[in-house]
């Protein structure tokens, strides 16, 4: 009969191989990257989401990974804890949402001297980081058009150097003295006369201009998804809450949805969102009850507002509630105005 010594030179082999299949199995089932962002941001989130895909990253994004039936509270904490870098995708939605922190703390925590780059800002929109965030070197997509932002995105994640496959030009050639224009040279000397670096060192005023419709029309409908996301992600969060509560939520089309809760069976709750309206095709109208289905009156209207290429949300017909005091209605922010319309829908519950 083998002694024990014997049979633990026969099974090491076989543990050995055990060992590195498991270890192979970790690494290949955790993912690459956590995106942690708002509804706000959600299609800058699902973007940088497919970009790393294509090059061969996995990522967990909250609107593809959590279906219907997960639970959404461990889905986020197992993704923010188990992916190997979090992307904080940044805006002033991302740094106002009270939920955020809690997403991004993990990597952190693992990572606090940002050694292994564990947490990667990308700030999608102008803002300004406060407390730890500035501190770690982040991404700026929020000027780029989309070539320039997909060549940012990947060469950001890269974890080599960032040395740049051609050599810079020779310094000295940038630290000669650009000539001087010649200084008796009137108003009426043809512009062809003055020297380029004469010409480009003239002050250019920074000219505000308004948006364009396009942009309008695009921010309209990132609004929409917002405030669709957001519907959502709350009513599934609502049916966990309490054994009472059931949740309905139907995407009527691509560019509407309805929304009910029953409590006990009964129904307290109704409306239906959709984009466009009798004032404007970029207005996002919502109605109330039962009494709205099918037609196109409707008990708020939000419409895109402009100031000087600022734009945001405005109410045309928002009154003096408790929940409308909670806002300036005449200057919502995407986030805002989806929150605005999911308290009003929840009311009748708080009656």
């Amino acid at each position: 009969m083998p002694d024990g010594a014997d049979v633990c030179l026969r099974l090491w082999p076989v543990v050995r191989y055990a060992v590195r299949v498991a270890v192979e199995w970790t690494d290949e089932h955790m993912p690459d990257f956590f995106i942690s962002y708002t509804s706000a941001d959600r299609i800058w989130a699902e973007g940088i989401g497919y970009v790393l895909e294509e090059e061969g990253f996995s990522v967990v994004v909250q609107a593809w990974d959590f279906r219907p039936g997960n639970n959404f509270v461990l889905g986020m904490e197992k993704a923010a804890t188990e992916a190997d870098r979090t992307i904080l995708v940044l805006s002033p939605d991302y740094l106002k949402s009270q939920f955020t922190p809690a997403e991004w703390a993990a990597a952190f925590a693992r990572d606090p001297k940002g050694l292994e780059r564990k947490l990667v800002p990308i700030m999608v929109r102008r803002c300004s980081p406060p407390g730890l965030l500035t501190s770690i070197v982040g991404i700026d997509l929020s000027d780029e058009d989309e070539g320039a932002a997909r060549t940012l995105l990947l060469d950001g994640v890269n974890l080599k150097r960032a040395k740049p496959a051609r050599p810079p030009p020779f310094p000295g050639t940038a630290a000669k003295r650009p000539p001087k224009a010649f200084p008796g040279l009137s108003p009426s000397c043809p512009p062809s006369s003055i020297s380029a670096a004469a010409r480009s060192a003239a002050y250019m005023p920074n000219l505000k201009r308004s948006a364009i419709d396009a942009e309008k029309r695009r921010f309209s409908r990132d609004t929409f998804n917002a405030i669709k996301a957001h519907f959502e992600v709350g009513l599934r969060q609502l049916a966990k809450q309490d054994g009472s509560i059931e949740c309905d939520f139907q995407p009527n089309t691509a560019t509407e949805f309805t929304a009910e809760v029953f409590v006990n069976g009964q129904s307290r709750c109704r409306c239906r969102t959709w984009l466009g309206g009798l004032h404007s095709a970029d207005g996002i109208s919502y109605a109330e009850g039962h009494s709205h289905a099918g037609s196109n009156s409707c008990n708020e209207m939000l419409s895109v507002s402009d100031d000087q290429g600022q734009l945001h949300l405005s109410s045309l017909m928002g009154g003096f509630g408790t929940v409308e005091r909670l806002f300036d209605l005449k200057r919502l922010s995407q986030e805002q105005a989806a929150d605005y319309l999911w308290r009003r829908f929840l009311l009748p519950l708080e009656r």
